[in-house]
């Protein structure tokens, strides 16, 4: 099929099926600028280091870490300041907006018998501006691949982890997504311009993807993670009909994926010392299955009430082209008092796509991230528990340096940059029953 006849498709059905897409959900925010501020403060190197609720993300293996009950609550600012800039005319890029949104953490681990050997742990991630979103743009427009509408997502995690002897922990996870499942029955009289039938049917089902997770603690200085997360996708299927009295019928099938999360296999290391903990986290990104994120149409117009005979279109395939990605992580803690920390780290976030020389134009590249933060722990101020309290502050920067993206001479579109940076602002209560 002709590039021609595939965008006219995208334009036909475009119209309708946004109204359908638009209460859908996006891909997990933990995976890109973490859970938690601690972890994010340092440069969400956890995969060993973690110690508390956020082990339900990270690694559900080390559930078992912390021994007493914890709860946590925090709040999270994603401020984007990503740009794409158009060398010649007839481009609209789309970058994406900012989002505030508030975690809860949870930690049980079981006594009795088994003497706190058994930990339950769960996650949710709420935003508070925009609550669900999911985004599917046309390829020709450019827009960014991997931080689109990530903070616009409601997340949950669950986890469980058992502690097989006091040096090895294992445990397995849930994260929970949604798919978008719809229909539309419409009739329009053309004569008198009036709606004569309007049926929408819309039906959210969850889906989510298995972690698991290996805690080691050969030492009581050294500890090694081993994490696993399985692929996650936002899906969406959505039948538009669309009767035109006296005219025809046109019918869209719009299917898709919003956004990708790949599958990711983590080792982890982490070494604590009287003052200092050291974390460092390779993760390896199975980036090469991703899908083609553009929105599938398939249009068919019977005009037989006019003598036309019926048209069928379908949008063509796009291919990503895109590869494995392997992200190192460091991370540092230091205690200067017993109350006190400050943390540090720094990743690098290898882009799965090469430049955007041909038909697409899904904007991305490498990226730095850098993040500070301190942590203090104070007595309960009411007075209520006697355990005290832990505040934790973090600062992040994900930088992403310009990346020119010059086309073929036989392709359409023009010539772009894209670059910028995020800036994510944490700030996390832990406390221990």
């Amino acid at each position: 099929m002709s590039r021609g006849l595939a965008q006219r498709s995208r334009g036909l059905g475009l119209a309708p099926g946004l109204l359908l897409l638009a209460p859908a959900a996006q891909a997990s925010v933990f995976d890109t600028y973490g859970f938690g501020a601690r972890a994010a403060a340092m440069a969400n190197a956890h995969a060993a280091a973690s110690d508390d609720y956020t082990a339900v993300y990270y690694n559900p293996g080390a559930l078992t870490v912390h021994k007493a009950p914890q709860t946590g609550v925090g709040l999270q600012v994603i401020a984007p300041s990503l740009h794409i800039d158009a060398h010649g005319p007839g481009l609209s890029p789309v970058e994406p907006d900012a989002n505030v949104g508030v975690h809860l953490g949870l930690l049980f681990p079981l006594g009795g018998l088994i003497q706190n050997r058994f930990a339950l742990g769960a996650g949710l991630y709420l935003p508070t501006i925009q609550v669900t979103r999911v985004e599917s743009f046309d390829p020709t427009t450019p827009h960014f691949y991997r931080y689109g509408a990530l903070p616009d997502k409601i997340n949950v995690v669950l986890g469980a982890a058992f502690e097989l002897h006091e040096t090895v922990s294992i445990g397995l996870g849930y994260q929970y997504l949604g798919r978008l499942d719809g229909d539309a029955e419409v009739e329009v009289d053309v004569l008198t311009r009036r709606f004569t039938r309007k049926d929408v049917a819309v039906d959210i089902r969850g889906v989510g993807g298995l972690t698991a997770g290996l805690h080691l603690r050969p030492t009581p200085r050294l500890a090694v993670g081993l994490s696993y997360r399985e692929a996650l996708s936002i899906e969406y299927d959505i039948a538009v009909n669309l009767l035109l009295k006296d005219v025809g019928r046109l019918v869209a099938q719009i299917d898709g994926i919003a956004l990708y999360t790949p599958a990711q296999y983590t080792l982890g290391v982490a070494w604590r010392g009287d003052d200092v903990t050291l974390t460092a986290d390779l993760v390896w990104s199975r980036w090469s299955e991703a899908p083609d994120p553009a929105p599938g149409f398939d249009v068919t117009l019977d005009g037989e009430p006019i003598h036309l005979d019926p048209i069928q279109a379908d949008a063509a395939p796009v291919d990503l082209a895109a590869v494995d990605t392997w992200s190192p992580r460091l991370g540092v803690e230091w205690a200067p008092t017993e109350a006190t920390r400050l943390r540090g780290g720094w990743g690098l976030l290898p882009t799965p796509l090469p430049a955007q020389t041909g038909y697409a134009s899904y904007a991305d590249g490498d990226a730095h991230l850098f993040g500070l933060g301190v942590g203090y722990r104070f007595a309960d101020p009411l007075e209520v528990h006697q355990s005290p309290i832990t505040l934790d502050l973090t600062g992040q920067l994900t930088w992403m340096p310009t990346r020119e993206h010059a086309k073929q001479p036989d392709d359409a579109g023009a010539d772009f940059a894209s670059g910028g940076h995020v800036w994510h602002l944490a700030l996390t209560f832990r406390h221990d029953f």
